[in-house]
């Protein structure tokens, strides 16, 4: 008889599933399709039994007191595991352990080569105009080629450069007509005001169906522009705990949660469910001896680096648009749900298991902690409590850009949170030795415009959210 122990475990994220039922293959697992993933200690795995008890209560002297138990189906598989947040240049291209499981909880398409469409012909050059509320990049050439790309698809842009707004550019965007001579692009969070976008260069441009996409030699983007699907993409998790395997089929990814622990390094902690969970004696560390092993030179980021840009989009009572806020942070945290919710039967003489599930509201939302500072000079959380306060019955959906920095805005690798459209409560105070103030905010898509005070939240929008990942 072997003890387990927790410090020999070993995770893996696999997309070596049945295409249709998402069963963890046996076999065939290598580097494109499997990944080790460091992850500290706490994680957990586990799947519940229902059970309807059935009692009887009567009169008389000598009553029948017994009761039966049925178990009636099972739960779901809940997992969960942190990981640090550490981005890595590999060359040029900018990667991180993590970056799978953004891609789990954002995308239907897994990370492939499959799902990397790369422009051929000849691109003659690259436009971009903004019209009522969408902004549309466009590819002119000769004889282009876009092999697997449809109108309608969701992709991530690579590929173009910009003096001042490449980070605009490249990034997430609906792909509105195909030619020969012109690939139209309606970019998820387009640029409304401002100066012009002129002179765009266009490179080798690649279009990414996945929702993680290395754009460029300095950063890597993760988007909530493909997320709009009842079911995301699907993989298995293999938790290998010392001597023994257990696998988790049909995996969806539900949330995240990045926290901002002023003393602590960067971390995510991540929760899915799966279908089944199982032992296996046939999945061992020899059968995954050849996939993409886990990274020990990546960087660690220090979240006391962070920093917070806070801008009004619309004016706040008296407070004009493109007003900014000075929040240095003392904690806080985001959180991504899917809210993600499994269907199974419940047909009677048999233990029923959940078939599948659907994902509910894309919810976004957070809380910044910080001191309150009052006084003259730079805009600080005093002085948005008082622009709130003083807006308190005449707002009904305040609207600021929130920019999040983990890692600091000055540093070459950190990674950055962009929100172009949060609303946000009235800060709470906390009123300690140093008097303090919590923001809540949520993230919410939202329609543009060149219009001064005329941008407004939008459900059908999924600009709420993109993730960048710098490195050195």
């Amino acid at each position: 008889m072997a003890l387990n122990l927790v410090r020999n475990s070993r995770v893996f994220f696999t997309t070596n599933v049945d295409s249709s039922t998402g069963v963890v293959a046996t076999t065939g697992f290598n580097a494109t399709n499997t990944n080790e993933i460091q992850v500290l200690d706490g994680f957990t795995f586990s799947q519940n039994t229902n059970a309807d008890t059935v009692t009887i209560s009567e009169a008389g002297v000598a009553p029948v007191r017994g009761q039966r138990s049925f178990n009636t189906s099972l739960a779901p598989v809940d997992f969960s595991l942190s990981t640090y947040i550490r981005p890595f240049n590999a060359t040029g291209s900018i990667t991180a352990e993590e970056s799978v499981l953004w891609n789990a909880l954002l995308s239907v398409n897994a990370i492939s080569t499959a799902n990397t469409i790369t422009v051929g012909g000849t691109i003659s050059g690259a436009t971009y105009a903004f019209a009522l509320g969408d902004g549309t990049i466009t590819l002119a050439g000769t004889s282009l080629t876009y092999a697997g790309l449809s109108v309608g698809d969701v992709v991530v842009i690579s590929g173009l450069s910009h003096a001042t707004d490449g980070v605009i550019l490249n990034s997430s965007a609906r792909v509105s007509a195909l030619s020969a001579t012109a690939i139209a692009l309606e970019l998820t969070t387009p640029k409304a005001a401002g100066a012009a976008i002129t002179t765009i260069t266009a490179g080798t441009v690649k279009l990414y169906k996945s929702a993680w996409a290395p754009v460029s030699s300095t950063y890597s983007v993760a988007s909530t522009g493909g997320s709009n699907a009842n079911q995301l993409q699907k993989f298995g998790m293999i938790f290998i705990v010392d001597n023994v395997t257990y696998v988790v089929d049909n995996c969806a990814m539900n949330q995240v949660t990045v926290d901002f622990g002023l003393d602590a390094i960067a971390t995510a902690a991540w929760t899915g469910q799966g279908t089944a969970l199982k032992q296996s004696t046939v999945i061992n560390a020899a059968a995954l001896s050849t996939v993409t092993a886990k990274n020990t030179a990546a960087q660690f980021i220090t979240n006391k680096l962070s920093t917070v840009q806070m801008s009004l989009v619309n004016s706040l009572g008296s407070a004009t648009a493109g007003t900014n806020y000075a929040v240095a942070l003392t904690g806080g945290s985001i959180t991504i749900n899917n809210n993600i919710a499994y269907v199974t039967p419940a047909n009677l003489g048999t233990v029923n298991i959940p078939t599948t599930y659907y994902t509910g509201t894309r919810a976004i939302t957070g809380t910044m902690n910080a001191y309150l500072k009052t006084g003259s000079g730079v805009s600080s959380t005093g002085q948005l409590l008082a622009d709130m306060l003083a807006a308190a019955t005449s707002s009904v959906e305040p609207m600021a850009a929130l920019s999040i920095t983990i890692g600091g805005a000055t540093n070459a690798t950190k990674v950055v949170l962009e929100m172009p459209s949060v609303t946000f409560s009235i800060p709470t105070v906390d009123v300690q030795q140093v008097v303090s103030t919590a923001i809540n905010f949520t993230a919410e898509g939202y329609t543009p415009s060149a219009t001064t005070d005329a941008n407004t939240f939008a459900l059908d929008e999924v600009n709420d959210l993109t993730v960048r990942y710098y490195a050195s």
